[in-house]
């Protein structure tokens, strides 16, 4: 780089000021970064506190932790600079904001998340690969239930579109209640997420019917018939961006986005290569910036996806999912990863050094575990494999299935326990065998300061341990016994414990003699409680001490509490030995002698009625006790949850329906329910991306979805009504709802995770305004929308004055009352429940302006018409396009006209449309327009006249006179001359080479030896000879290739035999998949061979009639073709007559009959002459003793009128041929005889539509039966058409994609060049004045492309009269 463009230093460029003091300067950072780098190294050789940086620490690679955004748009910055996510990304609750709001916000440099991706209610965000446009692995290590993506009420959202990503490697997709999405359902998530297929879940996303298509001008892959998820044929993220699929030859490696395939390491891709250091990220671990197999020795395998060395290994901190009273740091190296937990046989423990390590255990590993409170099984289960407690075990379990079974398998390692033992009012427990192992109770801290081993109030407890089956080495080091009240425990289990735990002896108010293995009466007095402060979820209550004749008897107090909705409790009904009535039980202490006992009741249902009472416990000896009288209370409301089952009904097109459940927990008094309900407008720039005239909305789909919308909620009304008489009745059949319970555990899940408690030491007043919202103070980026409050007994609401087919968003809270001045703490309204929904359409609404349109015809003469009219008013949200219908009034045989032009289109020629190229004549025209709704009316017919051109002068006429004078007079030349010949059989020969007449052939590199060529059986039977199946040698004679061979009568004239070669010639000419090729010629000797390429399958005419089901018998493995093999069939035709005509070859005779199926059923157009000739009694003969033939039901009407053959009337027989393919070879023009056929399509008669025919296919036969020939397709705009519903090898071996086929589409012209005849034929015109039920036709034609010897023959066409 010059100094003149180089002044400063910049990052960006890399230039420094180059000048003396420059270069000083430079010398000195030099210097300075060796020193410093020194420095670093020799500090990272000797520190053990900290890790420094390294290739692949933290920082250089990017790396972040989970990542929880939320509430404001702001919060994105938490993922500035994250290339590696180690954890999950959730993006939820951001609801003050628009789309514009996101408009700056992407993070391209984001690859790779190693947990889970979730997307919740996040308002205003249309792409999702918006602001993760590289994002291509998700690892799931972590997963969201099952999931590893999931996008759920996402109210605007549009598209999806990660674009790069190709890889989830574990978990599933949940997709779900997204009302814009589109293009969720044109990805395969079966190839990018193969470990959850069958898991996957969509439902309640925008209908793929009335969205967007994929990219037109790329061909992106087509989806598998084994795929679960994608209902398209083509896979796409978007309109502009098709689903990237790796090449096969990958072999499930990764690939560039050229399609290269990446280093067998990568995962996601590869950019700039596609070595191991190129990926994108790493199938395995990652190291030193490359993609590695396995991590090297002394660095360790962290998460499964890089290596770490010892420093960063300890330096990991915990992940934000673990648990709270885990380690800042609890990662530490061992035996090749880096991991929190040590593995079985091994146990943690800390080096002098401070760190942890995994240590091998000498003999069973002791496993620490905290202090433990067992309530439940699942409180067991978390001390499974535990040797050593912490601290105090209290064991307080009350029911549950096979509870001793869990017990011993969860606590029959526990050796040791710091504190004390407490097994309190267990009722399930006949011993405590399941602590075999227990040796030592060291008593560090005592129940009440005194007590090692607390045994209390146990009903069915009959032993302590088997001291004949396990081990007497059991000791409590320090503390007492405390047995009472266990009824079924004899005194002398007690006493063995206290001699094998070598104690003292105990007294009566440590162990009471009378109340173990006994039940003892009390004088009970009445205990006052009082509750005296409330709150949701806990009450304070409190009583006066109780004063029995000795204070040292009084053990404590048992507070027994239950639910009590009616107060009608009594004490002892219904209770049960073994715990399960239903009562809770609560200890309280004696530890002061303060007069008031107080006690707080926690883990309280809100706005809940309870019932309590108090009792003492005191000493077995003691008579005398206390109990309270039952007592009521009713705990403070709290929040409401959200109301259940939210369902819209579509009843009229101007309102809908809302009805739902009350909320499960009202937590209060409900008062009413806030519906807020918004109107969410259709895109037009979503509409804009597809064409609706090329590819219509399929409404039939969309009634079909009404149906089984009005069908559910019907079924829903059934199964939610109430009965109306309050008798006795039968339960009604429970209807399977497994789906909608995975989606209400899914529902609280998400809410559990998201909805977290704010640690606020304090907070102001909350306004009120959440009750009943207005419109003032809103924010500038909440919806607009309209709020109503409905009364809380009733739950359904009925919203009128809405648009008609518009999408609406839909809100419901439910509101309960405020209890009292003080009850400001928590909010009154629940959280929303959410759902969207469309009005109907209405009928009319599409409907144009009955005085339009307006037609401008400027001279009557022209062949324009320009049309002008005004949209609907009030359409069915969007418009898509428009209909132009125009037929000829003035002749009843003419069909209607239809021209479509799309919304987008008649917008920008300022809401016109010109009608062209119409000829003279009285003309009807409507029109209609179609809404994503549905299609509107025709206007009211109207009509205009186009005028013969009447400026020609008098020379003009004069001028015409003439010429027609000269016709005649060559007509009349002609026929005399015909006439008198001297020669009868004698042919006249039209061509623009006239002296050159073919008599000879001349034997070229074509020649093949007889001597090489074995006929094996005959195929079928031409006017030339035979045709048969055989077998043709290598010139080396090594190899047989199998072929069909076409023969000459011996007793053919040598004009025949000539003809028959040059005919077969013109195969030479031709190199390209989709066209049979010619093997050679045997000219010399008799019988004369044309030996073509085998095509196993026959021609398709009759590969086609055995796919019939009538035929299933003879053939039970062929079944009709799916409309996916139809279009490949059709492209290869088509692509096959493309090539012909850039060679500038005219088929004349394009049919079924006339193309071949090879074994693969790749479709070829057929040697021209072979098919004729086994399919010649099919043909329309002129007479008697003539070889002139006419396919009359595949010309195009210029062909049968003028004897006009051009590429335009192959193009019309191609739409036959489609026809066919449709109907399984029935005959075209079925019903009509050979002369109707005639008549009927020069008149513009074209075939009906066949039944069940796709609009894919039948637009294009539609297109190639246009009566002008100017306006059909060529068949290189026919490949266009289909070729995104082709496979990737069509585009290895056509000839559309070849060099050729592209220069023929960059140059694409609708001019035909001239076409030299040289064959001898006869008059093919069909004109008026001869009967055009006996057309003249030909023997053959020969036809060249511009050379001055013969290149080949092509069959006269001619008329085939197969019935079905």
């Amino acid at each position: 780089m010059g100094s003149d463009t180089c002044q400063h230093y910049n990052v960006s460029s890399g230039c420094f000021i180059h000048n003396k003091s420059g270069e000083i300067a430079l010398i000195k950072i030099i210097i300075i970064l060796v020193i410093t780098c020194s420095s670093v190294f020799a500090t990272y050789a000797v520190s053990t506190d900290s890790p420094k940086s390294s290739p692949d620490d933290d920082r250089t690679l990017g790396v972040c932790r989970s990542v929880d955004i939320r509430n404001e748009v702001q919060m994105f910055r938490a993922l500035k600079g994250c290339r590696i996510v180690e954890g999950f990304v959730q993006i939820v609750l951001i609801d003050r904001a628009n789309d514009s709001n996101y408009s700056g916000i992407s993070f391209p440099e984001l690859t790779e998340i190693t947990g889970y991706l979730l997307f919740y209610r996040v308002q205003g965000l249309r792409s999702i690969g918006q602001i993760f446009p590289n994002l291509a692995v998700i690892r799931g290590s972590t997963l969201f239930l099952n999931y590893a993506l999931v996008v759920f009420e996402m109210l605007h959202l549009q598209e999806i579109g990660l674009t790069s990503l190709t890889d989830v490697l574990r978990g599933a997709v949940y997709i779900v209640k997204n009302p814009m999405l589109c293009f969720w359902d044109t990805i395969d998530w079966d190839i990018i997420a193969p470990n959850g297929k069958g898991l996957h879940y969509f439902d309640g996303n925008k209908l793929s019917n009335v969205c967007p298509k994929c990219p037109t001008n790329q061909t992106c892959p087509l989806s598998s018939l084994s795929s679960s998820t994608a209902a398209s044929e083509t896979l796409c993220w978007n309109s502009r961006y098709c689903q990237k699929i790796c090449p096969s030859q990958c072999n499930g490696t990764s690939c560039s986005p050229s399609g290269e395939c990446c280093h067998k390491t990568c995962l996601g891709g590869c950019i700039g290569g596609v070595s191991s250091g190129h990926c994108i990220a790493c199938k395995n671990y990652r190291l030193l910036k490359r993609c590695v197999d396995k991590c090297p020795d002394k660095t360790y395998e962290y998460l499964n996806h890089r290596c770490l060395d010892e420093q960063q290994c300890y330096a990991k901190a915990k992940p934000l999912e673990t648990e709270f009273n885990t380690r800042d740091y609890p990662y530490k190296p061992f035996n090749g990863k880096c991991t929190m937990s040590c593995p079985k046989g091994f146990l943690e423990a800390q080096g002098s050094d401070g760190r942890y390590k995994c240590q091998r255990c000498a003999g069973p590993c002791k496993k620490e575990c905290p202090a433990s409170n067992i309530d439940s099984l699942a409180s067991a289960q978390k001390l499974h494999g535990c040797t050593s407690i912490k601290g105090a075990l209290n064991i307080q379990i009350r029911g549950g299935s096979n509870v001793v079974k869990e017990l011993e398998e969860n606590l029959n390692m526990v050796e040791e326990i710091d504190d004390y033992l407490k097994v309190v009012r267990s009722f399930p427990l006949v011993s405590l065998n399941f602590l075999k192992n227990l040796r030592v109770i060291h008593g560090q801290k005592l129940e009440s300061s005194k007590y090692a081993l607390v045994v209390l109030d146990n009903q069915n407890l009959v032993e302590l341990w088997d001291w004949k089956t396990r081990s007497t080495d059991f000791q409590i080091k320090q503390g007492k016994l405390f047995f009472h009240f266990n009824p079924k425990l004899c005194l002398s289990k007690i006493e063995k414990l206290r001699d094998v735990a070598n104690l003292g002896n105990f007294t009566d108010m440590e162990v009471a003699k009378s109340s173990n293995g006994d039940k003892v009466a009390c004088n009970v007095t009445t205990l006052n409680v009082e509750i005296y402060k409330k709150r949701a979820e806990a009450a304070l209550i409190k009583w006066e001490q109780f004063k029995g004749p000795d204070t040292r008897s009084l053990l404590g107090y048992v507070v027994y509490l239950i639910e009590a909705p009616f107060q009608n409790v009594t004490m002892y009904d219904g209770r049960d030995a073994c715990g399960g009535d239903g009562w809770r039980v609560e200890d309280v202490s004696v530890e002061n002698k303060d007069k008031w006992i107080n006690h707080l009741l926690a883990r309280l249902k809100p706005f809940t009625q309870y019932a309590l009472y108090v009792k003492t416990y005191t000493v077995a000896s003691e008579k005398d006790g206390a109990q309270s009288q039952i007592q009521y209370f009713r705990t403070a409301a709290a929040t409401p949850s959200e109301p259940r089952m939210l369902k819209v009904y579509k009843d009229k097109s101007f309102e809908l329906r809302v009805e739902w459940q009350p909320p499960l927990y009202p937590n209060g008094n409900l008062t009413h329910y806030n519906l807020f309900y918004s109107r969410e407008k259709d895109s037009e720039d979503t509409v804009e991306q597809r064409n609706y005239c090329s590819e219509p909305i399929d409404h039939t789909l969309i009634d079909r979805q009404k149906n089984e919308d009005q069908q559910t909620q019907q079924k829903t009304k059934e199964t939610t009504d109430e009965p109306k008489e309050e008798t006795c009745h039968c339960p009604q059949k429970v209807v399977d709802n497994t789906q909608r319970e995975k989606e209400i555990h899914f529902e609280d899940q998400l809410q559990n995770l998201i909805y977290v408690k704010r640690n606020t030491v304090s907070r102001g007043k909350r306004s009120t305004s959440e009750d009943l919202p207005t419109s003032e103070g809103k924010s500038s980026t909440q919806p607009e929308g309209f709020y109503v409050t409905v009364f809380a007994n009733t739950t359904s609401y009925t919203i009128r004055n809405l648009k008609h087919f518009a999408l609406y968003n839909i809100k419901v809270k439910a509101c309960r009352e405020k209890e009292d001045e003080n009850d400001t703490k928590t909010p009154h309204c629940s959280l929303e429940s959410i759902t969207s929904a469309r009005t109907k359409p209405l009928v009319t609404a599409d409907d144009l302006d009955p005085d339009y349109p307006i037609l401008d015809i400027s001279n009557k003469s022209t062949s324009e018409v320009v049309l002008r009219w005004s949209k609907p008013a009030d359409p069915n949200s969007l418009i898509v396009n428009y209909e132009i219908e125009y037929r000829r009034v003035d002749h009843d045989n003419y069909k209607p006209i239809i021209e479509c032009v799309t919304s987008k289109q008649f917008n920008e020629s300022g809401n016109s449309y010109t009608l062209r190229n119409l000829g003279p004549g009285n003309y009807s025209l409507r029109i209609s327009a179609t809404s994503l709704a549905r299609k509107g009316n025709w206007t009211t017919a109207k009509y205009f006249f186009i005028e013969e051109d009447s400026t020609l002068s008098f020379l003009h006429w004069a001028l015409v006179i003439l010429s027609i004078l000269f016709i005649i007079m060559i007509f009349v030349v002609f026929y005399f001359r015909k006439q008198y010949t001297k020669v009868p059989d004698r042919k006249l020969i039209t061509s623009v080479n006239p002296e050159y007449v073919p008599t000879v052939y001349e034997p070229d590199d074509w020649e093949v030896s007889r001597s090489r060529v074995k006929l094996l059986k005959e195929i079928g039977q031409g006017s030339f000879g035979m045709v048969y199946d055989g077998i043709m040698k290598s010139a080396d004679g090594t190899q047989d290739l199998p072929c069909a061979i076409k023969t000459v009568n011996i007793q053919a004239a040598d004009r025949d035999r000539i003809e028959f070669l040059n005919e077969a010639s013109v195969m030479k000419a031709f190199t390209t998949h989709h066209v049979v090729k010619l093997l050679g010629v045997v000219s010399q000797g008799q019988p004369t061979l044309v030996i073509m390429e085998l095509m196993g399958s026959g021609d398709l005419k009759s590969y086609l009639r055995s796919c019939r089901p009538d035929h299933s018998d003879e053939n039970p493995s062929l079944k009709p073709p799916t409309l996916k093999r139809i279009l490949r069939m059709a492209a290869e035709i088509a692509d096959g007559m493309a090539y012909l005509s850039a060679k500038k070859f005219v088929h004349r005779d394009l049919a079924a009959r006339n193309c071949m199926v090879a074994s693969d059923l790749t479709v070829k157009i057929g040697d021209f002459g072979m098919t004729r000739d086994i399919y010649e009694t099919e043909y329309y003969r002129k007479g008697k003793g003539t070889k002139g033939l006419l396919p009359v039901r595949w010309m195009a009407p210029e062909s049968l009128k003028d004897g006009v053959f051009t590429s335009q009337s192959d193009a019309w027989s191609y739409g036959v041929v489609l026809y066919e393919m449709a109907t399984l070879a029935s005959q075209p023009y079925q019903g009509l005889s050979n002369e109707q056929v005639l008549k009927y399509v020069i008149e513009g008669g074209i075939m009906e539509r066949p039944d069940k025919c796709p609009d894919k296919l039948y637009n294009v036969m539609a297109m190639c039966w246009k009566h002008k020939p100017s306006i059909r397709p060529t068949f290189i705009e026919i490949i266009n058409m289909i070729v995104n519903d082709l496979s990737p090898d069509f585009q290895a071996v056509s000839f559309y994609h070849s060099e050729e086929g592209v220069d023929q589409r960059v140059n694409l012209t609708t001019e035909n060049t001239p076409l030299r005849v040289s064959r001898e034929i006869e008059d093919f015109s069909l004109s008026d004045d001869e009967d055009y039920k006996d057309p003249h036709s030909s023997v053959s034609s020969k036809v060249s492309n511009g050379s001055t010897t013969p290149n080949g023959y092509i069959p006269q066409p001619v008329v085939k009269t197969t019935k079905c």
